[in-house]
């Protein structure tokens, strides 16, 4: 290592010789100016100066899917989703998003009553941005290696910062639900609106139905089946008289059969299109008026009862190493001048 030094034209240098000489000879000023600088580190470091942060940790995954539906419910084999298996990339970025949103913020703001706490008034200016800004230094929430999701608090009450992780935690579930919750009954409103349309289209044709049978129409093929029988019958045995009866009668009843006939038609679509919509129907109010955990936490934040923040040993290192780099530059720059001299 050498020190470059341009003088008069002519290029001086104090090689890593020179600057051990250099040591030697200011030993004693150079302990005791790098003692002394650790000292202040140490006590300018302390809880008197700096307030001690303590850190919290909560690890979770979320799940595979936000329906209830389709995680309880569903029976198709082909889009199976097991509500126990662990959610991939897209929803761990979902679960950061929402854990990053301002409606949990408010939420920890609020309950934890913030604004007292970290000594902010709330009737002063530009107090929320102060108070984003004390959130983003205190929290951090990112992706793990492994996938996972890691809330991290910093608070000088290490219960406060525990449980500041853990209801961060919790509220991901109540606030993917109210995110939800407006969605999912608008689509309960409507599925029901349909499903009842279908059933009430089902009764009014059924009451066709009952209205022909008052006129004696009850099953149109097998009362045409049953007097070609009986009309058989009376052809057989030669009876004028029942066989005009009987003729009579089908008579009557022959303009009834394409009525009956799309009535019928018509009762069985809805009936096939009321079945699909009722597990629509099932599915939505589910959806509406359930909820299931979105989330598997790993590990659930504690005190810690060792401070995070400041970490005094490496304040203390750096002020020291700093301490002796900027004095023995000063050696070197006296040293240069008294050469000079």
């Amino acid at each position: 290592m050498s020190v470059f030094l341009r003088e008069s034209g002519k290029m001086e240098f104090f090689n890593t010789k020179s600057i051990v000489k250099l040591i030697i000879k200011y030993k004693i000023s150079i302990l005791v100016i790098v003692v002394v600088a650790g000292l202040l580190a140490v006590v300018f470091s302390s809880k008197h100066f700096i307030t001690p942060l303590y850190k919290s940790t909560v690890i979770l995954y979320p799940t595979t899917t936000y329906s209830v539906s389709k995680a309880i419910m569903n029976t198709n084999e082909l889009i199976y989703v097991d509500p126990l298996e662990i959610g991939e990339d897209a929803q761990t970025d979902q679960m950061i998003q929402i854990l990053n949103s301002n409606i949990i913020r408010s939420k920890i703001v609020d309950k934890f009553n913030l604004f007292e706490h970290y000594g902010l008034s709330s009737d002063k200016k530009h107090v929320k941005h102060k108070m984003n800004k004390q959130l983003d230094s205190k929290i951090r929430i990112r992706r793990t290696e492994y996938n996972a999701v890691k809330i991290s608090v910093l608070d000088s009450d290490p219960q406060y910062a525990a449980d500041i992780a853990n209801e961060m935690a919790a509220l991901f579930d109540t606030t993917l639900y109210e995110f939800q919750r407006d969605i999912t009954a608008k689509a309960l409103e409507i599925v029901e609106n349909e499903y009842n349309t279908i059933k009430d289209n089902i009764s009014k044709l059924q009451d066709s139905l009952h209205s022909l049978a008052k006129n004696g129409i009850y099953d149109y093929d097998l009362q045409i089946e049953s007097l070609n029988n009986q009309l058989a019958a009376e052809i057989t045995k030669g009876n004028k008289n029942g066989v005009n009866n009987i003729k009579k009668e089908i008579n009557d009843i022959v303009p009834y059969a394409g009525i009956v006939n799309r009535i019928k038609k018509e009762i069985q679509e809805q009936e096939d299109a009321l079945a699909i919509i009722k597990t629509k129907y099932d599915d939505a109010r589910i959806n509406a008026t359930q909820s299931i955990p979105h989330k598997f936490v790993i590990a659930s934040a504690t005190p810690d009862d060792k401070q995070a923040f400041p970490c005094r040993i490496v304040i203390v290192l750096v002020t020291m190493l700093s301490t002796f780099i900027v004095l023995l530059f000063s050696l070197i720059f006296i040293e240069r001048i008294y050469r000079t001299k």
